[in-house]
């Protein structure tokens, strides 16, 4: 099934205060992130065949940056 003309499976979204886009990457089942903390922007891709679960990737990257020491 295919989408209508004008709807994305980009995403954008707020996890513990801190900004969030997700977007489908070129290649299939993988996703392009960017966020910033403190200044310092962190981008990549995660794998995951549906958003849900590549939303759930960055959020875990993101509170893995935010803990002490990191």
């Amino acid at each position: 099934m295919t989408r209508p003309s004008g709807k994305s499976d980009a995403f954008a979204g707020i996890h513990r205060g801190i900004r969030y886009s997700l977007r489908p990457n070129a290649a299939p089942g993988y996703w392009h992130y960017a966020y910033a903390i403190g200044g310092m922007v962190r981008s990549g891709r995660v794998q995951g065949r549906l958003r849900l679960l590549a939303i759930r990737r960055v959020q875990m990257r993101i509170d893995r940056d935010m803990r002490p020491g990191s």
